[in-house]
């Protein structure tokens, strides 16, 4: 029997030091998974040029991935609540890493778009199960600030793949930034196997419902492709159209069945809660504008401003690390004021920020967007931490991984849905102004006064979104009061792997 203590029987489950590795353990995950949704978009060029494919072919390497994680983690967080957090998010590690080194010495754009499918379920097991971790085995008293720091992560993660991506391939080629996860998920399985507390889940209650999650990933994969490819040049516009609704009538199917099933992918109990649907919808508005102008910022910054690249990176770096420190801290006044204060004011300085980014024009000093993005970003960032305290305190003791698994589900479809919807405000304020839609590409014909009326109606889309997210948060109930027990019912971890 080996002789190295595993954390699952430490006594104290209620120490400073047990909640601390908790979020270290699930946030490291987070990050990976993030990361590797944005690290790869600057290689592909690279990988194009390579294997002299198209660009539209080369794309599906991050469509791919992007669909298959926003498609399946509403499942993972179900059977998280079945089968147990720590396995899931274990298997999660193993299948993602697996799935890294297969990516690294893939022999054709075939192989490599299979394995980042595979990759992205392994990412989908361990970040719907993250935020479920923290909700159950961590006291309210530190919960806004854990999920604020878990989610600090993930945004980090995605905001540094580029610079990192870039980097790795340049000087080790793109092979690497696959293989740069390696390391990583050693480090994350290591942790995770001592590391985090064993139980039993439902396993026995109920015949696990297979046909709700797959008419739900196909719907979602249908609705999102025809969001995703509207960004790839040359797609037909009767694809996007066929697409849209066949995921349309798929969703139909979807919602006409599970009313019917015994097990349903949603729970009923959730889906009832008139207070974690609002936090869901809250959710889903700031992340759907959140992505969007941090897609548009970038071309603000070069095509308008011509500032150098690495100039434009560094200026969309700073917010983003600033926001790791704000995350955890408004996540920490919300376990102190409520989420719901904090929520309003973090949303209220948002819309103020995008008053201010109403104001730019071609001489707008880099100074005053540097200020506007701070306000941005960071209150942004403030927002996400008290918001998924809000929706995870309203989940149910049997049903946090559901509640998880939503709540991520909704994350990524704003991010993917965020850049679609922004950019067709941009481009219908373009042809409002006179631009002809002749099927060219929209950025050539711009002149940096024309573009900024397409920014300026993005910036005001954004502020009203916000006013409508403050008047949800306003009537949405503060988390209930809830004992909490420190002792969760554990298992041996090899009861379970």
């Amino acid at each position: 029997m080996s002789s190295i203590p595993v954390f699952p029987a430490l006594p104290d489950y209620g120490s400073v030091t047990f909640q601390r590795i908790i979020v270290a353990t699930v946030s490291l995950a987070s990050l990976i998974g993030a990361l590797d949704m944005s690290i790869v978009n600057i290689t592909v060029p690279t990988i194009v040029k390579s294997w002299q494919i198209p660009i539209g072919v080369g794309s599906l390497v991050i469509i791919s991935y992007m669909l298959t994680i926003t498609g399946l983690i509403l499942f993972m967080g179900k059977l998280g609540d079945r089968f147990g957090f720590r396995l899931l998010f274990i298997l999660g590690l193993v299948l993602f890493g697996l799935g890294s080194f297969l990516c690294g010495i893939a022999m054709n754009i075939t192989s490599l778009i299979a394995f980042r499918v595979l990759q992205g379920a392994g990412a989908a097991m361990f970040s719907a199960i993250g935020p479920a971790v923290i909700t159950k085995y961590l006291p309210p008293s530190v919960r806004g600030k854990s999920l604020g720091f878990l989610i600090a992560m993930s945004a980090a993660g995605y905001a540094l793949g580029p610079g990192i991506g870039g980097f790795v391939s340049q000087y080790a080629g793109w092979r690497w930034v696959f293989f740069l996860n390696l390391p990583i998920v050693l480090v994350a399985l290591i942790m995770s196997w001592y590391c985090l507390p064993s139980h039993a889940g439902t396993t026995g209650q109920k015949p696990l419902n297979l046909s709700g999650p797959a008419l739900f990933v196909a719907a979602l994969i249908l609705l999102l492709s025809a969001f995703t490819f509207y960004q790839v040049p040359g797609t037909p516009d009767a694809v996007l159209v066929l697409l849209f609704l066949a995921g349309v009538v798929m969703g139909g199917i979807f919602v006409l069945r599970e009313r019917h099933n015994p097990d349903p992918l949603i729970n009923p109990v959730l889906a009832r809660n008139r207070d974690f649907g609002l936090g869901i919808l809250a959710c889903l508005i700031i992340t759907t504008l959140f992505s969007g102008v941090t897609y548009l910022m970038p071309l603000y910054l070069i095509n308008s401003r011509h500032l150098d690249q690495f100039i434009a990176g560094l200026i969309m770096t700073a917010p983003a690390l600033l926001s790791i420190l704000v995350a955890p801290a408004s996540g920490s006044l919300a376990d102190r004021h409520g989420s719901i204060l904090i929520s309003m004011i973090a949303v209220g300085l948002a819309a103020a920020g995008f008053l201010i980014f109403f104001t730019f024009n071609p001489l707008t000093l880099v100074g005053i967007i540097i200020a506007g993005m701070l306000v941005t970003r960071v209150s942004t960032a403030a927002f996400f931490g008290p918001n998924a305290r809000l929706i995870m305190g309203h989940c149910p003791p049997g049903s946090v991984g559901d509640g998880s698994g939503i709540m991520m589900t909704v994350r990524h479809v704003g991010m993917v849905a965020g850049i679609a919807f922004f950019q067709s405000v941009f481009a219908i304020r373009m042809y409002m102004a006179g631009i002809p839609r002749d099927g060219t590409p929209l950025v050539a014909k711009l002149t940096p006064a024309l573009s900024v009326l397409g920014y300026q109606a993005v910036y005001l889309v954004s502020f009203i979104l916000c006013i409508i997210v403050i008047i949800i948060i306003r009537v949405t109930r503060e988390v209930p009061d809830t004992s909490y027990s420190p002792e969760p019912e554990l298992l041996p971890p090899e009861a379970l792997i």
